[in-house]
């Protein structure tokens, strides 16, 4: 426990060391702890070295205590502040979605890679969540997209997001079941559906598992329920010629590319791994 005595005389240097031991436990504890005093202070990474000696004030100190103590009990971070970055963008999150991770831009990345960002295409992202990838291939494209949730408080998030990054103008948000409330055939389909088998996820990380949504991890009995619903669509959903790009768990990849070649409507078929060498991204072009 911290003493409550003379806690307006911290300096930022102190406080952090202080943050840094009460999350000793916790991976990259000391840098965790920085962040959150850069949230507080509303200070970027140089203001924090440059102004490390300034002191804090009662009201700075007992507000960094508190997310301090909430990070030790487990809260992520990015629910703490209320932001996280993915791909370079600035997103909010809160508890309503999954946090982006670094794996989902490799998703984006390939659909950049594949297809013209600067011929104009209907794209459509399955389950946004906070918006990361729709936001994301906006503001790298001239594309025209939809985004799509089953989930009010998710769609208003990521429609703030969209206005954050200034690509509102080109995405609309709908809400429904997966591909039930596209209006039109997309040139262009890319989702990170849940994919964690349900007897999986009491193995889960307790951050993840205690705070995440459970709606944006469970897959089903084999996680993959979602990616099995998603294909059956494909062909009325998908044009000629359409790309469909999916993110997947560990060891899925191979089932998901099969589920997709079992449609009848893909052509070619193409899995790339992450940093990590896994099998993060299943890729189909539809016939």
């Amino acid at each position: 426990m911290w003493k409550v005595c003379n806690m307006s005389s911290l300096t930022v240097r102190e406080a952090l060391q202080r943050a840094s031991s009460f999350l000793s436990e916790i991976e990259d504890g000391s840098f965790l702890a920085e962040l959150i005093i850069r949230h507080v202070l509303g200070w970027t990474r140089t203001d924090f070295f440059m102004r490390i000696d300034e002191r804090l004030t009662v009201e700075q100190w007992t507000e960094i205590e508190q997310l301090t103590r909430k990070r030790q009990a487990g809260i992520p971070l990015q629910y703490l502040i209320g932001e996280q970055e993915f791909y370079g963008l600035p997103f909010k999150v809160d508890a309503s979605v999954l946090i982006p991770r670094p794996d989902t831009e490799i998703l984006v990345e390939q659909v950049l890679k594949l297809r013209d960002p600067e011929k104009p295409s209907v794209v459509a992202d399955i389950g946004t969540g906070s918006g990361a990838i729709a936001v994301t291939l906006a503001t790298h494209s001239v594309w025209r997209l939809y985004a799509v949730d089953i989930a009010a408080d998710s769609l208003r998030l990521a429609e703030e997001n969209s206005r954050i990054n200034d690509v509102a103008d080109r995405i609309t948000f709908l809400r429904g079941d997966l591909l039930t409330p596209l209006p039109e055939k997309v040139d262009i389909l890319v989702s990170n559906p849940p994919y964690i088998p349900s007897r999986d996820i009491e193995q889960l990380d307790v951050q993840v598992r205690n705070h995440e949504p459970l709606r944006a991890l469970d897959g089903g009995l084999d996680g993959l329920d979602f990616y099995r619903r998603l294909c059956a669509g494909i062909s009325e959903a998908v044009k000629p010629g359409g790309l469909i790009a999916f993110e997947v768990g560990m060891g899925q990849a191979r089932q998901v590319e099969q589920l997709l070649l079992d449609t009848g409507c893909i052509e070619q078929t193409l899995v790339v791994c992450d940093l990590a060498g896994i099998e993060r991204v299943v890729i189909g072009t539809k016939v």
